[in-house]
């Protein structure tokens, strides 16, 4: 049975890396799995899902792809059915699934986390906390992508701890990322807009000048703009009470003025993000 990927999750599998056992949380199809043990990537892989029918149907791909003895399958809720170390799962794939559940996944069972080394996370929401969290729990991002897939972005990320395996990588990693925010700080911008710009679009893709974050970055400026258009005008003598727009005890023009000034914000930090990129890619 042979396995065909989208674009996206090609991508996602291409960043796990060879000679390490897996577990693809949710893993839906089971696709992923067995892509990794037919191209020879990881020599076992555990395929967990916590839902029995996506699971079931795992099942059958991997017996009808002959894989049985390579392709474990997990009924669990994140990692906490999955072995780890020692014969079990030194690393984890989790992938089309919100920010927060990646990061609960990360924090769930913090024994079990402490022991991989390595992580490959796409996150489809608030891609910034599972930056956040990685950090906190000593992960260092080594290798990112984005893709547009169907009119959406994916970005996706290698994770790995230091040590052995990944000294060189995760020290080419820093190099880049403070080599960048130095760029970043010498256009205007601020340390706490800095760090925001490597948890949002994250250092490494950054310093990758991928076309598709090019685009990207593009989109959300035309995009919040179309927004800030769209959002209700004060009326006329309320907004010339107070210069800065704000009306006191009306939460509706407060909430509009904390929407517009986000979107404004980042309308701004695209801009000047990709001005740097391009300086740099010249």
């Amino acid at each position: 049975m042979k396995i065909e990927l989208s674009e996206r999750m090609q991508a996602v599998s291409a960043l796990v890396p060879k000679g390490h056992v897996a577990a693809d949380i949710g893993c839906d199809h089971g696709f992923v799995s067995i892509d990794l043990v037919q191209r020879s990537i990881c020599p076992h892989v555990y395929a967990a899902d916590v839902r029995k029918g996506p699971l079931d149907r795992a099942k059958e791909h991997i017996a009808a792809c002959g894989l049985k003895d390579k392709i474990t399958a997990v009924l669990s809720d994140g990692l906490k059915e999955v072995p780890v170390c020692g014969s079990g799962a030194d690393g984890f794939i989790a992938a089309g699934m919100g920010g927060k559940l990646i990061v609960s996944i990360l924090t769930a069972v913090p024994k079990k986390t402490a022991q991989l080394s390595w992580c490959v996370l796409s996150p489809q929401s608030e891609i910034w906390l599972v930056r956040q969290a990685l950090r906190e729990l000593r992960f260092f991002i080594i290798e990112e992508n984005m893709v547009l897939e169907e009119g959406k972005y994916y970005p996706m990320m290698l994770a790995v701890r230091a040590g052995a395996d990944w000294d060189v990588e995760v020290e080419n990693a820093q190099r880049k990322k403070h080599r960048l925010a130095e760029k970043l700080l010498q256009s205007g911008l601020t340390d706490e807009t800095c760090r925001f710009a490597g948890d949002w679009l994250g250092w490494q893709l950054m310093d990758s000048r991928s076309k598709v974050l090019f685009s990207f970055l593009e989109h959300t400026i035309k995009t919040d703009e179309a927004l800030i258009l769209a959002l209700p005008k004060p009326d006329g003598d309320r907004a010339a009470d107070c210069s800065d727009q704000r009306m006191p005890g009306d939460d509706a023009a407060e909430r509009i003025l904390k929407r517009r000034t986000e979107l404004e914000a980042r309308i701004q930090l695209s801009e000047k993000v990709l001005e740097v990129l391009k300086m740099e890619k010249q």
